[in-house]
């Protein structure tokens, strides 16, 4: 099915549903409900999935694919007050999956990251993207159950409450979870600067 929104304004009553009546509408195959679902959380997920797969292209496929799950499986769903965090499981899985099957780690944009924008120091360009490029890399090569949590508490600005939800996963574990992934994404970040090779040398596999 295409995801677009259809324009349902005739009916009065598009923009005051909930998005519990809207996951129950959509369950009995309603299209344009699920539109409107797609409409709500497209963005977020396909930014989740950049972050996570470190590729623009795949992370576009990856998005278009869960969506397509998300509606095929959608009448099995028992909670339609869930649906944010199903959601976002179909979509760590794909990512999952995609890593898996992946012989190298990608390049992660890390554009959308203001937090490290304000960090910045005054030391010159040249050495603001080279610690730039070595956060991206060394986030590219975190494990990707870190790697989940830290895009969405970090780069999402999310409680850990939700980052639970979202993943399906006690919220005890998401804090050592977001722990364990600082630390590994230091001792990389420190064996790279470390090698002493310019940014691009470490990043030459990227593609």
């Amino acid at each position: 099915m295409a995801y677009r929104i259809e324009d349902t304004s005739s009916s009065g009553t598009n923009g005051s549903l909930d998005e519990l009546a809207l996951v129950q509408r959509a369950q009995r195959g309603d299209e344009a409900a699920f539109n409107t679902l797609f409409e709500r959380y497209e963005h977020r997920i396909a930014r989740y999935l950049k972050h996570m797969v470190g590729n623009d292209g795949v992370s576009c496929d990856l998005t278009q694919d869960t969506f397509f799950r998300a509606w095929q499986g959608l009448a099995g769903l028992r909670d339609p007050q869930r649906f944010a965090s199903w959601l976002y499981r179909i979509a760590t899985n794909l990512a999952h999956n995609y890593l898996e099957q992946a012989r190298r780690m990608q390049y992660v944009p890390w554009e959308d990251c203001h937090e490290e924008s304000r960090e910045l120091s005054t030391l010159g360009m040249e050495q603001h993207i080279e610690e730039r490029e070595l956060t991206q890399i060394a986030l590219a090569h975190v494990s990707p159950t870190y790697r989940a949590c830290l895009i969405l508490y970090v780069i999402e600005g999310l409680p850990q409450r939700k980052v639970a939800e979202l993943l399906g996963m006690k919220e005890s574990c998401v804090s050592k979870y977001l722990s364990r992934g600082k630390e590994e994404m230091r001792q990389i970040y420190q064996r790279l600067e470390s090698e002493g090779l310019p940014t691009r040398q470490r990043g030459g596999k990227r593609k």
